[in-house]
């Protein structure tokens, strides 16, 4: 059985169009997909409706056979990293990757450890004090990749 399914799913923003139009994928765990396609194909719409930004109009999404069509993105255990980083600008490096494990209420003490050890993974370690205007855009990729992978997701949306 496949990890990540979808199955049908549409989604329409006016219920005229369908941004998403009946798509029916099955994704299994730790398999790299990549949906390809032209501008306005619905890709990044897919990857907000798997990731809760987005609810399906019609169809059904599940994660190790729970239906995740209704939950919200803190109640899923999928990371996202977006096209254009969203890093918070008041927040340092090490506190913008240990903002998801603040928003999960993981342990005070476990927060920072989890946050230096994902800037290693990234090499970044050096600049978790820099905020994202003091790094290149490399750099900042980097940092929200860190983000989207110090809660050991399920799913990483990219």
């Amino acid at each position: 059985m496949a990890y990540l399914r979808l199955r049908n799913v549409i989604k329409s923003y006016d219920g005229k169009t369908n941004a998403v139009d009946n798509i029916t994928v099955d994704i299994d765990r730790g398999e790299f997909v990549t949906f390809l396609g032209p501008s306005g194909s619905g890709k990044t719409t897919t990857l907000l409706l798997i990731a809760g930004f987005e609810y399906p109009t019609g169809g059904m999404i599940e994660l190790g056979g729970a239906d995740l069509s209704l939950s919200r993105p803190y109640e899923r255990n999928i990371g996202m990293v977006f096209q254009n980083y969203a890093l918070f600008p008041h927040m340092t490096a090490v506190k913008n990757v240990m903002f998801p494990l603040r928003m999960r209420r993981f342990p005070r003490r476990e927060r920072h450890a989890r946050a230096q050890k994902m800037l290693d993974l990234v090499g970044l370690r050096q600049f978790a004090d820099r905020y994202p205007r003091e790094l290149s855009g490399g750099q900042q990729q980097r940092v929200a990749l860190a983000r989207g992978l110090v809660f050991n997701p399920d799913v990483l949306a990219r």
